[in-house]
């Protein structure tokens, strides 16, 4: 296998010059390396899919298994009709296992002709292990047919027959599902004192903290922050704009068994009510156990018990409108609203892959905060989430972004545009070199790309960066960054003279930059610290 790529990198997606050495390398890994590699080339695409299909026929069993499960994945998010019919095709392959493998498959796809296509393999003579894989897909592809031969089914094996039954649930439930997740109203009031619970990237807690004192003390805990005893609307939640999610936060009686203290919490309050009239009906909801796995058993027993005694709420987690997750170490139950109209970011109309999330981009204008004679400037300004978050805390007099990628700046004008932001100068400039001047705050997300860090170029680019940043901020200028490479950083703006203020690590999906604040002093340069620097002045660039 391939040692020079960074499979266990949860940010590394292959390039299309490597796809072919990462199939190969799926084709013949070991069991423990098969999942990370099989994430990487998830996130790679369609042409990760057709490189596994050019070797599906000449592959053993085992791999012919990998390269479906492959396929399996990317036609979820492209459901490419050649894709599909190469899941249907090997419904007919001569190993149990590879058949076993394309009805998981298809069992996840909504497509044309896939029940029909189940229903045809249904037909024939089969093992007992294909069997239940063909229950459980044809209950969550849901029809009219799949629904009379489930009924048709019955066993005297335990297993089998709770098998049938959650089939049967689940098709009910899909062919009861609406077109689009119900949007939650943040404007219905919760009577009594309540928790609220805002979730939030490690690193930031003290930011969504200050963000949400308004609305009563609060408490931090790694990744998340409490209002023990809030009353009102979860509008009021939107204030926190670096937060992920936000929601209601129940006690769990830790004396029962798990599923018993969820209905006991749900059932001995008005939050069901709350929850009803919030959805405009019945809601949809999503089950979620943190922190031990994905225990379907217990989902399954969850949804099943709530259908059985007829409590106002529908375990579905594609079209739900809540997420009810239970954290049994902490005795605790999260009601997360996760369909809703989040105004807090309505301006983001373009997306880059490698952009910042706008709640990152609100933590730092928030650290940076504003001044009404600000000339703001994002070296790599991306899709303009920095620029806007600070555009929207108060005046400035002016704003540059600059950044090497036209797409990035196409969407960078559409973002600023939808935000109503004035006053803003693009440029397609190298951070190295943008020639801008009399700044007051650098306000910048850098990349964090794995393939700049693999070719050593990121340090580099970091540290001249910086040093033209020292040469275009005023005296008291101030530069708030995630640097992805701390030490370093830290090491060449002491070097080149700044104030530096670190605030801690920040969780961005496996990788943690440090949060960083540095100033540029007003005080006389003799005063400064004797540290060296570089050969090269300061200076103003005109």
């Amino acid at each position: 296998m391939s040692d020079r790529l960074p499979y266990a990198d949860p940010g590394y997606t292959p390039a299309r010059s490597e796809i072919e050495t990462c199939v190969i390398d799926l084709i013949n890994a070991s069991e423990e390396q098969v999942a990370c590699i099989e994430r990487a080339l998830g996130r790679a695409g369609k042409s990760a899919a057709e490189s596994a299909c050019a070797h599906l026929e000449s592959a053993e069993i085992s791999a012919r298994v990998r390269l479906l499960r492959l396929i399996g994945r990317i036609v979820r998010q492209d459901s490419s009709p050649e894709l599909v019919q190469t899941l249907r095709a090997h419904l007919s392959d001569t190993d149990e296992r590879v058949q076993r493998a394309s009805i998981v498959c298809l069992g996840k796809l909504r497509e044309p002709g896939i029940e029909e296509a189940l229903l045809d393999y249904a037909a024939r003579e089969h093992a007992l292990p294909e069997y239940h894989a063909l229950i459980e897909a044809l209950g969550k592809v849901g029809g009219a047919s799949a629904a009379v031969w489930l009924a048709s089914q019955s066993s005297s094996d335990e297993f089998t027959t709770r098998l049938l039954e959650r089939a049967r649930l689940m098709l009910a439930r899909t062919e009861s599902r609406p077109a689009q997740a119900a949007p939650v109203r943040l404007d219905v009031a919760i009577e009594q004192e309540r928790t609220l619970l805002f979730l939030c990237r490690e690193g930031l807690e003290p930011i969504v903290g200050e963000q949400v004192s308004e609305l009563g003390a609060f408490e931090i805990e790694a990744g998340c922050v409490r209002v023990p005893k809030f009353r009102g609307t979860l509008s009021r939640a939107l204030a926190a704009r670096s937060a992920l999610e936000f929601g209601i936060e129940l006690s769990l009686d830790r004396s029962r068994s798990t599923n018993d203290a969820v209905l006991e919490a749900l059932g001995g309050s008005n939050i069901l009510e709350w929850m009803q009239t919030s959805s405009g009906g019945v809601p949809r909801i999503r089950l979620e156990f943190l922190g031990h796995g994905h225990q379907r058993a217990a989902v399954w027993d969850l949804q099943t018990r709530l259908a059985g005694e007829k409590l106002p709420l529908i375990a579905d987690p594609t079209s739900a409108s809540w997420e009810l997750s239970v954290d049994w170490d902490r005795a605790k139950l999260a009601i997360i609203p996760k369909c809703f109209e989040d105004s807090r970011f309505a301006w983001r109309v373009e997306q880059l892959p490698s952009a910042s999330h706008p709640t990152i981009a609100s933590a730092l204008a928030h650290v940076a905060g504003a001044k009404a004679d600000d000339v703001v400037w994002d070296p790599f300004v991306g899709s303009g989430l920095e620029l806007i978050e600070r555009a929207r805390l108060g005046p400035y007099r002016a704003m540059y972004g600059t950044d090497t990628d036209d797409r990035a700046l196409a969407a960078a004008q559409a973002n600023l545009r939808a935000a109503g932001v004035k006053h803003v100068t693009l440029l397609s400039r190298d951070a190295r070199t943008a020639p801008v001047r009399d700044i007051s705050l650098v306000l910048t997300n850098p990349p964090l790309g794995a393939r700049l860090v693999r070719d050593g170029s990121l340090g580099d680019l970091l540290d001249a960066t910086l040093e033209h940043g020292w040469n275009v901020l005023c005296p008291g200028g101030r530069w708030v960054w995630l640097s992805p490479m701390p030490a370093r950083t830290a090491t060449v703006a002491h070097h080149l003279g700044f104030d530096l203020e670190r605030r801690g690590l920040v969780d961005v999906g496996g990788l943690r930059p440090e949060l960083q604040i540095l100033r540029v002093p007003t005080r006389p340069r003799s005063a400064q610290p004797s540290a060296p620097r570089p050969e090269r002045k300061r200076r103003i660039v005109k």
